[in-house]
């Protein structure tokens, strides 16, 4: 299957973390999953210009995004599939994407949200999403940058 990365980030593409991850595991293109983002030209706009040039940028909502994702998962493309939560994913895994690894890399500190490690926080719904997900046979990785160490998301889920 040629989904390399599927990236929970809330901030989506940015700074040297895509740059880094892009070369770190090989993918041709991004591809973002994300019903607010695609409804938004100037934030697709602002997503496909902060991409290393000559990275392809395709964003898309859930149910146009299973399709690309479907498609992609038979060509040779290989795809970094980002997403701003732990729900997309749960949705798509439920809806028949495969992947056998979630990392999560960015979910902001906020009311209702409770810390999990560094920069990561997540709500009562995510974290179930986040357990769901492992439940389906998804190990859920917490990982900044792809030079960090994972950690797994069972060892800081306290139920």
């Amino acid at each position: 299957m040629p989904l390399k990365l599927v990236r929970v980030d809330d901030r989506l593409i940015h700074g040297q973390v895509v740059a880094v991850w892009l070369r770190a595991v090989g993918a041709d293109r991004i591809v973002i999953v994300d019903d607010k983002t695609a409804q938004n030209e100037f934030l697709r706009d602002v997503l496909t210009l902060a991409a290393p040039q000559g990275t392809p940028v395709e964003v898309y909502g859930l149910t146009d995004g299973l399709a690309r994702v479907t498609e992609l998962a038979s060509s040779p493309t290989s795809v970094f599939l980002l997403m701003r939560t732990p729900l997309t994913a749960l949705r798509l895994r439920e809806l028949g994407v495969q992947f056998d690894m979630l990392n999560v890399g960015g979910l902001g500190a906020g009311p209702g949200r409770h810390p999990l490690y560094k920069n990561i926080s997540a709500t009562d719904e995510e974290m179930a999403a986040m357990r769901t997900l492992e439940e389906m046979g998804t190990k859920v990785e917490l990982r900044i940058v792809a030079d960090d160490h994972g950690v797994p998301f069972a060892s800081v889920d306290k139920r």
